[in-house]
């Protein structure tokens, strides 16, 4: 088997591709972006740059002004913005999918419907399965859903870190 094209969207500091890459070298990131819009200062892609290096397709834009134009890939990955879905707001207050970070979401979509890879890997956290309060599990509904629009099978789960001998849960 040949090298797995990736793309990586909110990059962050590269946690997605250091798990990737030390899983296999048949992994190869061909483009990735991060930008946290409420940041003057990008830190967390200055990490991602120092450490996998400044190379013309590590991009950093607005994901929802740029225009994505990245190069064929086999595997899309992503940790979407979870702020929106988080315990570090109250039930409440998450805006779900609705929300300022929720709604990125979207942008996942429309990379894939533009390049339409063969695979996609997202992240996030268990409360976007109860997400919003008011009508628990509409959210994730809406975004299966959107895969199944787009001809993705989906398959789902609950991981607990803790259990893998990190120290988050």
């Amino acid at each position: 088997m040949g090298t797995i094209r990736t793309v990586e969207l909110f990059a962050g500091v590269g946690g997605f591709r250091l798990g990737l890459e030390s899983a296999s070298d048949r992994f190869k990131v061909i483009w990735a972006n991060q930008w946290e819009p409420s940041m003057r200062e990008q830190y967390a892609f200055e990490c991602y740059t120092a450490h996998f290096g400044s190379q013309k397709y590590h991009v950093c834009q607005d994901i929802a002004k740029a225009k994505i134009d990245v190069p064929d890939h086999d595997l899309l990955v992503g940790g979407f913005p979870c702020q929106d879905y988080s315990v570090a707001r109250s039930l409440s207050g998450g805006m779900g999918i609705e929300g300022k970070k929720g709604v990125l979401f979207w942008e996942i979509i429309r990379a894939i419907r533009l390049s339409n890879p063969k695979y996609v890997l997202l992240e996030n956290v268990d409360r976007l399965l109860k997400s919003p309060v008011s009508q628990r599990g509409r959210d994730f509904s809406i975004m299966l859903a959107a895969f199944n629009t787009l001809d993705y099978t989906v398959e789902w789960r609950v991981i607990n870190a803790a259990e893998y001998g990190y120290q988050q849960r």
